[in-house]
């Protein structure tokens, strides 16, 4: 059974929004929700990419303090039940729906983190152009792989839109 991520219609309406605002270069943000099932997550809310952020043909870096404290903000208005779950990015001009190098590196440090409390992180990426976005959601965590260590195991997720 694959990964289902649930997103509400309003969050895609604004991802689609800042991906066209910031077109020739990468944006993104971050999900809060639950999950409801093992291979089930509910997003309630996206954060956006902050005040601060670099936004880059290639790359892209959320302003992170702005973000911490909107993670903090959302978690104790749900009554500490919406968490962190992941983040999604954009690839401006691509139809390929892999993980970068640079984004599996970012999933081993948000694994990593104990304060993230995400073992399993989400990883959507919206791929395409202008007015012609694809989303692709990736579930990700680290398994063994040989004798004591660990790699990274990304599992294509579907996504489903509510609301």
């Amino acid at each position: 059974m694959p990964h289902v991520v649930w997103l509400p219609r309003s969050v895609v309406d604004v991802m689609k929004s800042e991906a066209d605002q910031w077109y020739d270069r990468e944006t993104g943000g971050t999900f809060m929700g639950y999950w409801a099932e093992t291979r089930v997550a509910v997003v309630t809310r996206m954060i956006p990419a902050g005040p601060n952020a670099k936004r880059a043909r290639c790359s892209f870096l959320p302003d992170q303090d702005w973000q911490q404290a909107e993670i903090a903000k959302h978690y104790h208005r749900s009554g500490r039940l919406d968490t962190y779950l992941g983040d999604w990015h954009t690839h401006p001009d691509t139809v390929s729906n892999r993980l970068s190098g640079t984004d599996r590196v970012c999933l081993r440090n948000v694994i990593g983190t104990p304060s993230a409390r995400a073992s399993t992180p989400i990883m959507m990426l919206m791929c395409g152009k202008s007015a012609c976005w694809m989303l692709h959601a990736w579930v990700c965590g680290m398994e063994p792989r040989f004798f004591l260590i660990e790699g990274l195991c990304e599992r294509k997720a579907e996504v489903a839109i509510y609301g």
